[in-house]
């Protein structure tokens, strides 16, 4: 392998894009990199490599480039254009110190056509346009990714007619048939994953197209002009382009200055200074730069950072004494007042009593797991439909007892949605007491499952449907600023945490998994109650949830006491997932879920996959009634 020559790809194209610096911190193992893991989780979650693999099975019959091997994936790329007509999947296609894997080439003759597949959705041409018709933002990137390889491909293969197609998820389209998924399989081979393809399928066995192919010329011609966005002192893009490999082939430090971008920093390491790329360009800035000092960043929902650092301010002390303060909302300022001031005491507005006082008893707290795919599971439905898999209920009754509810469709033949809703209709039509949501999510999931059941036959699931409308709102068609309001529409409790609670612990962020632990720091009511033994639940039962870590003496995370569900399964590793990991989180969930639905899945693993996603749904709605109980012990 070709190991003295730095080479500018696409995805190092696009770091640079969002940040030209980060070129120097890439692929270097003495810099911290948080963003590799998680975006293959993510891309795992979502279905984008068992995307790409479909796609393959769209354009039949070709070669497939599968060696690392940079010379030799050149070398091979070449011989198979020398035909008339070929289809190549992953060509490598390299000019100076630029090279790019194209997802799948196809040759006729004289004309090629480069074609990217993506595994996000796609609905119109129209919805790649703001109102102001320059490129919305969020598909910049990709258009991007696709500009940059035709013009490696134009200067590399200059006697060719080259057009360029962007490959999505095509919500117009619905599979006809079950299981698609199930011929792209992700197995695990010691510490990295691949996609395994059913070699018995063909195209035939794939039923109905889900995916679209764009002729996306005109978007790349407007990257190329320059005017797809507003007009900015930008570098023309195919000079960025230039200056970006000459840069990344000299392993030069390309410096740029501080801004908004660098809150997401993937080269951020606060353990480790010196792996640390982001330390290293602010301690540039700013003398005697600590990278745990409470900053501009840290602040909730601030979008005044870019003025504050353009105004060389980046300490959240440093705000507070500037005029810089007065930008600052009522919560913002609570939060950088406790900060500054080194005040761990919690703030509790009494006008959350006189909210509480209105609850009606008994209290429903709810959490919904979903699943939102390119592939999708089952027939009939579309690239990225909502998929609700799970819900759990914790309900409080006046008198301090506590019941819990759960359900999860772990059959990969069924379609969980309809089934859901008539489950968690039988919960919570028992009484009419308010029921309680953690942010947005639930409403929005019960109204895409509305938005199903009206589709397919509003008739038949007319009482649902009407259910679904008691307990939540949605926008009038007619006027949408206006809501259609549920008789019984669900609480969200985040909304009062905003409004009404705040704890130094929680820093910038109102999430559970911030809002738990600050609560378990100062509640001696949930203290007392849950450094015992919980008498009540379903997986948590006689589970101990309030506990000391013995090694820092700091009150552990119960997140993180999640049972491993997996330590003794005697099960080949490469079945798995999850090995030696716990599910914590949204999009572990997620893809969980995504595991069973394959069919070839042994009892034991479905069950104890299963038991983990609902102990981990389960503790997110005992957070949410934590939260209740502590408020309560401070009236």
């Amino acid at each position: 392998m070709n190991s003295e020559k730095r080479y500018l790809t696409k995805s190092r194209f696009n770091l640079a894009s969002s940040c030209p610096t980060k070129l120097f911190y890439t692929n270097k193992n003495k810099f911290t990199n948080s963003k590799n893991d998680d975006e293959f989780l993510l891309a795992l979650a979502e279905g984008g490599f068992q995307v790409g693999e479909l796609a393959k099975y769209y354009h039949p019959n070709g070669y497939n480039i599968d060696t690392l091997d940079i010379d030799e994936a050149i070398e091979q790329t070449n011989k198979l254009l020398l035909n008339d007509k070929v289809i190549i999947y992953e060509a490598a296609i390299k000019f100076n110190y630029f090279f790019i894997r194209v997802d799948i080439l196809v040759k006729d003759g004289n004309n090629i056509d480069l074609i990217e597949v993506k595994a996000k959705s796609f609905k119109s041409e129209k919805n790649f346009f703001n109102k102001s018709n320059y490129i919305k933002p969020t598909w910049i990137p990709y258009f991007y990714d696709v500009a940059f390889q035709l013009w490696v491909m134009e200067n590399a293969l200059p006697n060719y007619n080259i057009k360029p197609y962007l490959m999505l998820a095509d919500k117009n389209k619905k599979t006809s048939i079950n299981g698609l998924n199930q011929f792209f399989k992700i197995t695990k081979i010691g510490n990295r994953k691949k996609i395994t393809v059913n070699k018995t399928i063909n195209y035939d066995d794939l039923g109905s197209e889900i995916l679209i192919k764009i002729d996306v010329g005109n978007f790349v011609q407007m990257i190329y002009d320059g005017n797809y966005k507003k007009k900015t002192s930008d570098k023309n893009f195919i000079d960025k382009i230039k200056e970006y490999g000459e840069y990344y082939n000299l392993d030069k430090l390309y410096e740029t200055d501080l801004g908004l971008k660098c809150k997401s920093c993937e080269f951020k390491d606060e353990l480790d200074i010196k792996k640390s790329g982001y330390f290293q360009c602010w301690s540039k800035v700013f003398e005697n730069f600590d990278i745990h000092e409470p900053n501009v960043f840290d602040i909730w929902n601030y979008r005044q950072s870019q003025k504050v650092i353009d105004s060389n301010i980046y300490k959240m002390k440093d705000i507070y004494s500037t005029g810089f303060v007065e930008t600052l909302n009522e919560r913002q300022y609570l939060q950088v007042d406790k900060t500054v001031n080194k005040s761990l005491t919690e703030d509790i507005k009494p006008e959350l009593f006189n909210e509480m006082q209105k609850w009606k008893f008994p209290l429903h707290f709810i959490d919904f797991e979903t699943c939102m795919i390119a592939i999708p599971f089952h027939k009939n439905r579309s690239p990225y439909e909502q998929i609700a898999f799970q819900f759990s209920c914790h309900t409080l009754f006046s008198n301090g007892t506590i019941k819990h509810y759960e359900w999860i469709e772990n059959d990969a033949n069924n379609f969980p949605n309809y089934e859901f809703v008539k489950e968690l209709k039988k919960i919570l039509d028992q009484d009419d007491g308010n029921i309680f949501r953690y942010s947005a999510h639930e409403n929005t999931v019960l109204q895409q499952i509305r938005n199903q059941m009206i589709q397919e036959d509003d008739s038949r699931y007319k009482e649902l449907i009407d259910w679904i409308d008691t307990i939540t709102y949605r926008k009038c068609s007619m006027n949408p600023k206006n809501k259609i309001v549920g008789d019984r529409n669900m609480i969200d409790l985040l909304d009062y945490v905003k409004k009404y609670y705040y704890h130094p612990k929680m820093k910038g962020s109102n999430s559970l998994k911030y809002v738990l632990p600050a609560i378990f720091s100062d509640s001696d009511f949930i203290k007392n109650k849950y450094s015992q033994k919980i008498d009540f639940g379903t997986h948590l039962k006689n589970k101990t949830i309030w506990k000391i870590d013995n090694q820092t003496n700091e009150i552990c995370n119960p997140y993180q006491l999640l049972e491993n569900k997996y330590k003794n399964l005697n099960i080949d590793e490469n079945q798995l997932y999850f090995l030696d990991e716990k599910i914590e989180d949204g999009a572990a969930a997620m893809l969980a879920y995504s595991k069973l639905q394959f069919t070839d899945m042994t009892n034991q693993e479905r069950k104890l996959l299963t038991s983990a996603l609902l102990q981990y749904c389960e503790l997110d709605t005992l957070a949410m009634v934590m939260i209740y109980e502590h408020w309560n012990s401070l009236k």
